[in-house]
């Protein structure tokens, strides 16, 4: 079975997207060995490729939850006759460095079937190099797991059915990789995944869309900002689209919580700071669902920031672990009733880790809270939050600021982490504005 349109259900179409006069004319076609000349069909999943850059323009999946099984996985690649070895990368362009062949439609998240016969058999198609893209090994191996892991294990749908759409994103200025005696080839700047099922609560489709960036250089020109390398942000279908030059269904654009188009009053009643919406999830637990109020408009207005971090201490590692908060406002700050979080926990109230006048942080002043337990900071990537005090609006109150450290930063035993591109960017901006 191929990539279903009606897998969430008959009344739940979900089309494979429409390409815009931008992405069109660089599209495979008039292949007489694919379906309509243009899709290749695979168990369980579709592609669409490009003839330019030879590799996969989207992948549009089926992931059944109750069928998922454990297959033994393929050893090598191979080429698909039907598409054409010169329109697909080979192998020559993953020796020798940093770049993975990475599974657009993940293995084993389509490593389902009725039998274990066919599991096997859908786990081994996704080893085509059609399905293959240019993805460096930190992010293949880490931010883009992580990520393909939340789906595979989606606990938000209602029938564990899920329709995904992925495929890469390009900047103006792309990295080339040129093997001897091949063509050169472009590495995506960022991959983009939309995710949609039948939410368990509404009993409705609810969609989640995402765009995790690989390369910040190459996209900077693209939308005039700085982005974060292998961060994982929760955007809107638009900005995919924009991106991207597909288009997708109608019923996807609607069911996405995120707002891409200015709206006064969605912007007063959900606390949303700016248009089009992206929001770092670098743990589920920050997605945003719809009609949720955001919790982040502080962020950079106000001039308090988590500093440092001990994440791998020396020794006895949770009581050597601290978090370091610096006051740089004009004016002084009361932490009273103010949290630490790693947002997967119940947070750390920094009036029962702070007292007297360690609660008050004068302009400039920083202050240290060890222990920070109930807060854990893993040794791998991981968030750590600063809230003001809870609400009945915002249960976890108004959010100040937000750091994300990776494995590489974890992995160093006893030296902190440093989190000063923030507040530096900050003060840039304050001083461009007083000119």
């Amino acid at each position: 079975m191929t990539y279903n349109p009606n897998f969430l259900g008959e009344d739940t179409p979900l089309p494979l997207p429409t390409l815009s006069p931008a992405v069109i004319g660089n599209v495979l076609s008039d292949r007489l060995q694919l379906r309509d000349g243009i899709y290749a069909d695979y168990v369980n999943y579709t592609i669409v490729m490009n003839r330019l850059r030879r590799s996969p323009l989207y992948a549009a999946l089926n992931i059944d939850q109750n069928q998922l099984k454990d297959s033994r996985r393929k050893r090598g690649w191979d080429i698909d006759t039907r598409v054409g070895g010169e329109f697909q990368l080979n192998n020559d362009y993953y020796k020798s460095n940093p770049w993975d062949r990475g599974h657009l439609a993940r293995r084993s998240s389509l490593s389902w079937g009725a039998t274990a016969r066919e599991a096997k058999k859908a786990s081994d198609a996704t080893f085509f190099f059609t399905n293959a893209t240019l993805q460096h090994e930190n992010f293949n191996q880490d931010e883009w797991l992580e990520l393909e892991n939340w789906i595979k294990f989606l606990t938000l749908d209602e029938d564990g059915k899920i329709t995904e759409f992925t495929g890469p994103i390009y900047g103006e200025f792309g990295r080339m990789i040129s093997p001897s005696g091949r063509p050169p080839a472009e590495t995506p700047s960022a991959f983009f995944k939309i995710v949609c099922f039948i939410s368990k609560e509404t009993k409705e489709l609810d969609v989640r869309a995402f765009i995790m960036f690989q390369d910040s250089e190459a996209l900077a020109n693209k939308r005039g900002k700085d982005f974060i390398d292998f961060q994982r942000y929760q955007v809107t279908v638009s900005e995919i689209e924009s991106l991207t030059g597909l288009d997708f269904a109608d019923e996807i654009y609607e069911k996405n919580p995120l707002l891409y188009n200015e709206d006064e009053e969605k912007k007063e009643r959900l606390n949303i700071p700016d248009f089009p919406e992206r929001i770092e999830v670098d743990v589920p637990e920050e997605m945003i669902s719809k009609e949720e109020k955001r919790d982040f408009a502080v962020d950079e207005k106000m001039p308090v920031y988590i500093a440092a971090a001990m994440v791998n201490a020396v020794g006895e590692e949770r009581a050597n672990e601290w978090i370091s908060i610096i006051n740089l406002s004009e004016k002084e700050v009361d932490l009273t009733g103010w949290s630490l979080s790693d947002m997967r926990r119940e947070p750390l109230n920094l009036s029962d880790a702070l007292s007297g006048d360690a609660l008050v942080l004068l302009p400039g002043e920083a202050v240290r809270v060890q222990p920070v337990e109930p807060v854990i900071l893993s040794n791998r990537s991981g968030v750590i939050a600063l809230h003001e005090p809870a609400s009945e609006s915002l249960p976890r109150g108004r959010r100040i600021d937000r750091v994300h450290y990776s494995d590489e930063q974890a992995n160093r035993e006893g030296v902190p982490i440093i989190f000063n591109n923030r507040w530096e960017r900050a003060s840039a901006s304050k001083i461009a504005r007083q000119r």
